[in-house]
């Protein structure tokens, strides 16, 4: 299938059942994945697909045994909305965005392996299409770090593509956006992960060059024209995992999307995965060497021979765990305890926005004492500095 092939009758279908476009109906509810994928395996199990529903009554369809809580009425709406089908899918396929469905040979192997009954039924993507299954970095980051993150994130971007490997992220600002920008400007490949509004993205000036001749793929689960919800962007982390070969966390809090992808990429044990353990260091980033994950430096990613090598050796040295670590204790030189890593944190984010007790309580997911007494602690060495009339505080 190339960028413009047509879409496959059992793709036409899955869009159908679960596509969101047209006027809003109650009575004619996209499925969520859950409802299709029950539907699906309902449709196997009588050796149909979904593109033979296109030639059944939905009464037909309950006869076959196929419906299983899901009303005819609401099937009978979905599946009669051909005319805003073809609208829209002739929008997207003038703005260059493809759909693949699950049943479609490129559809990528990793996510039906990886991910089971919770893989996507649809993608929606632009770009290069065959470069989906094959692999690559993942390189995420919270999008509120320091310069130090950024200029790793920059030098993995770059080595990435003079090794032509794949960077796989999303368009997040900070290190995300980083790596990618840095990849495609060294003429490398990338895979941007979307949680939202594809339609717009695909028309954004800094990547309309790399998406003409194919060094960049753009692609979500989500509808072209979806807004953006919190929730999409913490379900994207476990894409950018899925469809990589290794993983580098850059920097992370100890909450939020980038250290939830990350404890769930460590639990499920899709890929290995690294973290960067330079100075100063984050106290997400040290709770996951804590928790098993490789360290990898600045250093390792300009010096090492081959950083494939690197990951491939360190991946090993781990499973096998009769060797050193990637990277020494002393090396490491973590702070002494944790009001230092409070310290670091909250000088970083207090630099040019005055934080409250509140919003220190938030961002660090501490009691109210605790960050009464660090902040407090601060004030008296001389390294924060409480703002006059104020209940706010700034690094010094």
């Amino acid at each position: 299938m190339n960028n413009k092939a047509k879409i496959s009758s059992n793709t036409r279908a899955t869009l159908l059942l679960c596509g969101r476009f047209g006027e809003h109906n109650s009575e004619a509810r996209p499925l969520n994945q859950s409802e299709f994928h029950e539907l699906d395996h309902a449709l196997e199990a009588r050796k149909l697909a979904p593109e033979n529903m296109l030639n059944m009554s939905p009464l037909d369809l309950k006869e076959a045994g196929v419906i299983h809580g899901i009303s005819a009425k609401r099937l009978a709406g979905l599946l009669e909305r051909f005319t805003e089908l073809e609208e829209t899918v002739d929008a997207w396929s003038k703005a260059g965005i493809w759909v693949l469905g699950e049943r479609d040979k490129q559809y990528p192997n990793r996510l039906r392996q990886r991910l089971s009954s919770a893989r996507p039924p649809l993608l929606f993507g632009a770009g290069a299409i065959d470069c989906l299954d094959m692999g690559g970095v993942c390189i995420v980051g919270s999008r509120a770090s320091r310069e130090p993150a950024l200029q790793f994130s920059s030098a993995l971007g770059k080595r990435c593509a003079l090794e032509k490997l794949t960077v796989i992220s999303n368009d997040m600002r900070g290190v995300d956006r980083e790596a990618v920008s840095a990849s495609l400007g060294s003429s490398g490949q990338a895979i941007i992960i979307m949680s939202d509004r594809l339609e717009k993205a695909v028309l954004a000036k800094r990547y309309r060059d790399s998406l003409a001749n194919n060094q960049l793929t753009m692609v979500t689960p989500f509808s072209p024209n979806a807004a953006f919800s919190v929730a999409n962007a913490i379900r994207l982390n476990r894409y950018q995992y899925v469809l990589s070969d290794i993983a580098v966390i850059v920097e992370t809090r100890r909450k939020g999307g980038v250290w939830t992808g990350a404890d769930e990429n460590r639990i499920e044990k899709w890929v290995p995965a690294f973290v960067r353990a330079d100075q100063p260091m984050s106290p997400g980033n040290f709770a996951l060497l804590h928790l098993g994950l490789q360290a990898i430096t600045q250093q390792n990613v300009v010096n090492i021979e081959s950083l494939s090598d690197f990951f491939i050796s360190q991946t090993r040295k781990d499973k096998n765990n009769s060797l050193p670590p990637a990277i020494s204790k002393d090396e490491l030189n973590p702070p002494k305890d944790l009001y230092s890593f409070f310290l670091a944190e909250f000088q970083a984010i207090a630099k040019n926005s005055p934080q409250t007790e509140t919003s220190v309580m938030e961002y660090f997911d501490i009691e109210q004492m605790q960050a009464r007494k660090w902040l407090d602690r601060a004030v008296a060495e001389g390294s924060a500095e409480k703002v006059t009339g104020k209940n706010s505080y700034i690094s010094v």
